[in-house]
């Protein structure tokens, strides 16, 4: 999809159009699984993570202005989303075997490990990472490196 194809999306989605918004949603939703699955640690959480961030951001692509926007937009959404899981359930077990880097990272705590995965899964920023989930880029940065540490993933 070019710029100008982009920017045509970006403006139809802001008036109301759905095939318009699936289209955009279609570049994003991979990425945005991706982040839910892991760090959710389970598949129908994920699902229903990405599913309400997909809604909510239809209910407010007329906020969007520019083809940048619609990326971060999505996954701020999705970041809201998994922050409300996280406070419903908190002591859940891992169960069965895991590879032991999926395991590792499931023993993160919930905010490390939606850093590491929005940053090394999902390739952002330290500083769009630490946008997305409302924390300073020091915060996030301090955070990203402990959990590198502690999965052995060096730079």
């Amino acid at each position: 999809m070019d710029k100008r194809e982009y920017k045509q999306l970006i403006s139809m989605s802001a008036n109301g159009d759905a095939k318009a918004f699936t289209k955009l949603y279609e570049t994003v939703y991979r990425d945005m699984y991706y982040t839910a699955y892991y760090s959710l640690k389970n598949d129908d959480d994920a699902i229903e993570a990405v599913t309400g961030a997909a809604r909510d951001g239809f209910s407010s692509a007329g906020k969007l202005r520019t083809e940048a926007q619609f990326r971060v937009f999505m996954m701020r959404t999705l970041c809201a989303r998994i922050k409300m899981f996280f406070r419903e359930y908190k002591d859940i077990e891992l169960k069965g075997k895991q590879p032991e880097l999926k395991k590792k990272l499931f023993e993160l705590p919930d905010i490390e490990r939606l850093l590491i995965v929005i940053h090394v899964g999902g390739r952002f920023s330290v500083e769009e990472t630490a946008a997305f989930t409302g924390m300073t880029v020091g915060g996030a940065r301090k955070r990203i490196n402990k959990a590198k540490q502690t999965l052995g993933i060096e730079d």
